[in-house]
């Protein structure tokens, strides 16, 4: 699977999230994931304090809206109009913070890395009890946070009945690669007990 392959992205990550209580867990925990640390990394100014708004957060925002846009233009504009959006706000918010809140900065530092911590706990339980598999960070850790944002913006078309070819293509490729794997496990367990 090559870096602009799409499909064979969603199809990868789709074989490990079948199970719909984990999909609606991952559906909510990884927009926060990736929205707290926009938010945690916004203090890290790239050019100094003169250029507050050229920042870690902006930069991540960015750039999976960049390469999202060159995967699919469709939906890689508006989810690289969200994050460049929601990276402008985040550090409009972070700057104000002391003046307009009884919040500090400090403090929301905290509560997005709280955020974040929570939310992985919550995929983590969602794979473990739910999906009964390990999660796609495990075989490929790139691959999958930077792409997981993008497949929640999918998921999110497919419900609005956008690109459904493009969904039943996932689905099926998905449900093979399943098989392939269990077919693989259990070949293995055979070999051990015979062995």
């Amino acid at each position: 699977m090559g870096i602009l392959d799409l499909e064979g992205h969603l199809i990868f990550y789709r074989s490990y999230h079948f199970n719909h209580t984990n999909v609606s867990i991952h559906l909510f925990c990884i927009p926060i994931i990736l929205f707290s640390t926009m938010a945690f990394l916004s203090p890290v100014n790239l050019f100094g304090k003169e250029y507050p708004y050229f920042n870690l957060g902006a930069a991540l925002a960015w750039g999976y809206g960049l390469y999202y846009s060159i995967l699919d233009w469709q939906l890689g504009i508006p989810s690289m109009a969200l994050l460049g959006s929601l990276a402008y706000v985040f550090k409009a918010v972070y700057l104000n913070l002391n003046n307009i809140s009884a919040i500090t900065q400090k403090q929301f530092i905290q509560y997005a890395i709280a955020l974040h911590i929570l939310s992985w706990l919550a995929q983590f339980y969602g794979h473990g009890v739910h999906e009964k598999r390990a999660p796609a960070l495990l075989d490929n850790l790139l691959q999958a946070i930077v792409l997981a944002p993008f497949f929640v913006s999918f998921e999110i078309a497919f419900w609005l009945g956008y690109k459904l070819d493009l969904k039943k293509r996932m689905d099926n490729g998905a449900g093979r690669r399943i098989m392939e794997i269990k077919q693989k496990e259990a070949a293995a367990v055979a070999q051990r007990t015979n062995s």
